[in-house]
């Protein structure tokens, strides 16, 4: 399906023209882009500091939301320091750079990680291999003949199939100087008690322990975060030119943020209601004989036969008011998949009419294939 804009949309609705369908792509895993308290934060905010803060933190630029989220969102998260940058993709460039400084010389890479991270380790100068994806035993292999400290590299859930990184298998490879660093873009507020994380899900602790994430999906606002121990985060802080020379994330939206991080501090049932949607979800495509993961990630990726198929099986959801996006985003488990994410706004109602339509619509597709003589 081509690019189309969007005219309007909230948590589970996107409008494009005349048609509005029940959505399931994106990342607004809580919901708390379209919350009402959200909203009523931003506006406010925007009152307050305008649109943008027009200079970086460490000179002008540093609105009090700034600060405030920063402290916040790193003692929701159980770390000892945080650094607050303009995104997500910012977050692991200015980590990279902060390491940089402290002597790291080489990146081990998981082959499908994000780009964002790839990119951080070949600007910050780093020698880079990768090692086969999920693979801590490749990734063993290739450290014991670094001649100097490296950084492992990967994401905490992958973000086109939801993926979990074996992290610690990874954070036990580590040498004395080493560290680890994980991108939780797709962990934070879905994984672990009240959404701290996939390292807190998993009881990840360590100050070789490196954490990066957006705001934008799991609070529904701009901005992304560096968490971990003091001396790694105090680095970036002093050293790392994409903190230091660049604007950050509007205050206005930053306080959003912060209000979204509230709300899901407060409200305990918001994060129990995406993983009873992300369990209903799994066992629904399990009942279409869809392979879907066992843990509690908002993603399920999967391939329904051959691209021009899976190109009809999206344009018939589509016809019947459902979106359910075909994706060509890289390092996916093909060159064309579907990307279901699921988000604590869609209702029981909601998942069990996609789950009718979907089914329907497999079986109308599979009645007009040819029969193999």
């Amino acid at each position: 399906m081509p690019n189309i804009p969007t005219d309007s949309c909230d948590a589970t609705r996107i409008t494009r023209g005349d048609r509005t369908l029940l959505s399931f792509g994106g990342c607004n895993y809580l919901g708390l882009a379209h919350h009402p308290r959200v909203i009523r934060a931003v506006q406010q905010a925007a009152e307050v500091y305008g649109l943008s803060s027009s200079a970086s933190r460490e000179t002008t630029g540093n609105a009090r939301p700034h600060a405030q989220l920063e402290d916040e969102l790193t003692r929701f998260c159980r770390h000892e320091r945080g650094l607050l940058v303009p995104d997500g993709y910012t977050a692991n460039l200015a980590a990279l750079q902060g390491l940089e400084h402290l002597g790291i010389r080489h990146a081990l890479i998981d082959t499908r990680a994000h780009a964002s991270l790839k990119d951080a380790a070949r600007l910050g100068g780093l020698r880079i291999q990768f090692f086969d994806h999920l693979d801590a035993g490749h990734g063993a292999h290739l450290i014991q003949d670094l001649d100097a400290p490296c950084v492992i590299m990967t994401d905490s859930v992958f973000t086109t199939d939801g993926d979990l990184a074996p992290a610690h298998q990874l954070l036990g490879i580590l040498r004395e100087q080493d560290w680890l660093l994980l991108d939780d873009c797709h962990g934070f507020a879905v994984l672990g008690e009240q959404g701290r994380g996939m390292p807190d899900a998993i009881g990840l602790r360590s100050d070789r322990l490196i954490v990066t994430t957006t705001l934008a999906k799991g609070l529904g606002c701009a901005g992304g975060i560096v968490m971990g121990a003091s001396e790694p985060i105090e680095s970036a802080r002093s050293h790392s030119i994409a903190y230091r020379c660049t604007t950050p994330a509007s205050p206005a939206l930053v306080a959003g943020g912060l209000e979204s991080l509230r709300i899901l501090q407060q409200d305990t049932e918001i994060h129990q209601k995406l993983t009873r949607n992300i369990r209903q979800t799994r066992e629904l495509l399990r009942t279409l004989e869809i392979e879907a993961h066992d843990h509690d990630s908002a993603i399920f990726a999967f391939v329904l036969g051959d691209i021009e198929r899976m190109e009809r099986i999206e344009a018939a959801l589509e016809q019947r008011g459902v979106l359910l996006p075909l994706m060509d985003y890289p390092n996916g488990p093909a060159p064309k998949y579907f990307r279901l994410a699921i988000n604590a706004s869609h209702s029981s109602e909601q998942i069990a009419h996609f789950g009718q339509i979907f089914r329907e619509v497999l079986a109308m597709i599979s009645k007009k294939e040819p029969v193999s003589a």
